[in-house]
């Protein structure tokens, strides 16, 4: 998968990505604390989910992939779409975005929200798109609320904690 919007690369694994993406998962505790289990992972957390929930695959469209800075290649984070039943569907897809710090408040988590829910109404013809954030996440609550996803509920997962649903239903 190789996807872009405005200033930004959204391109599936490559082996040259590897540290970075091992960095923010396993090393990086102030993005880490926000996002997945609150904490950084283990290496073996890691490569589970590098081996099980991101593209490797050119031809999918379910599952995290990274974000490239379009004009110096740079890592920026990543993001994805992954099936997740917050509302009892299991047809529900949530999109996400997990950015290092040093891309925080220049409106990059606005701009691959945007491409998602974009993605999902347009390309896969969904009926709505779901966002979840910690409580405590005042900047991705700012960024999905921004994109015009109303809040549902709260929720408790075993694996993230708890979380805030936001959904977006599309006109069809």
């Amino acid at each position: 998968m190789q996807l872009e919007t405005e200033r930004l690369k959204i391109v599936s694994f490559k082996p040259e990505l590897f540290v970075p993406l091992y960095q923010l998962f396993c090393e990086n505790q102030t993005v880490m604390q926000s996002a997945f289990k609150g904490r950084v992972l283990s290496q073996k957390e890691f490569l589970d989910v590098l081996a099980n929930d991101f593209i490797l695959d050119e031809n999918a469209q379910i599952g995290f992939v990274c974000i490239l800075d379009k004009t110096t290649g740079n890592f920026i984070g990543f993001t994805g779409l992954i099936p997740c039943n917050f509302l009892g569907d299991e047809d529900d897809l949530e999109f996400g975005f997990v950015l290092h710090q040093n891309h925080w408040g220049k409106g990059f988590a606005t701009e691959i929200g945007q491409f998602w829910i974009d993605f999902a109404e347009n390309e896969l013809q969904l009926d709505r798109i779901l966002a979840a954030a910690s409580p405590d996440n005042h900047a991705s609550i700012k960024a999905i609320k921004k994109l015009g996803l109303t809040e549902v509920k709260e929720i408790s997962t075993e694996d993230r904690g708890s979380r805030l649903v936001f959904s977006k239903e599309f006109k069809k």
